[in-house]
């Protein structure tokens, strides 16, 4: 079982497994924001994961404790060769699907977590400058997990 959190293991073996889907084919999986090399069609983690933690049995000695973090995950399409609104939203909410089934199929992401599970989202879309069109998801997904010593 894991100590301290189960955050930075969720994240390598989520973005593993995002990194093996064929409908993500050519979309770049990053473990945090790309400072460079955005390709056009990019899957992050989002910097600021929150988490809420209590103890579920209170007695003397080393304690269990129950975890649920809050991880974000973005979902960036940027068209740049004169696509519209619409086809990059289109393109967008196709690798929303993908985090969304990955999720589905395989909840318990790694060993250490009971589940993950994507449980929100806000949508921004516009134009880039010109006739260029960006569409991003900042989606919530959440874990929980029991940390044993």
């Amino acid at each position: 079982m894991a100590t301290g959190t189960t955050l930075v293991s969720f994240k390598q073996e989520l973005k593993t497994q995002l990194e093996a889907r064929a409908g993500l084919s050519g979309v770049t999986v990053h473990y945090a924001f790309p400072e460079t090399g955005i390709t056009g069609e990019d899957i992050w983690f989002g910097e600021i994961a929150e988490t809420d933690a209590e103890i579920p049995i209170m007695k003397s000695g080393t304690k269990k404790v129950d975890e649920t973090v809050s991880v974000p995950v973005v979902v960036q399409v940027l068209k740049q060769q004169g696509e519209d609104q619409e086809t990059a939203d289109l393109r967008a909410v196709a690798l929303l699907a993908e985090l969304q089934q990955e999720l589905a199929e395989t909840p318990r992401t790694i060993t250490d977590i009971y589940a993950a599970e994507m449980v929100g989202w806000t949508h921004t879309g516009g134009q880039l400058g010109g006739s260029n069109h960006g569409s991003r998801f900042d989606v919530t997904v959440r874990i929980r997990a029991r940390l044993e010593p």
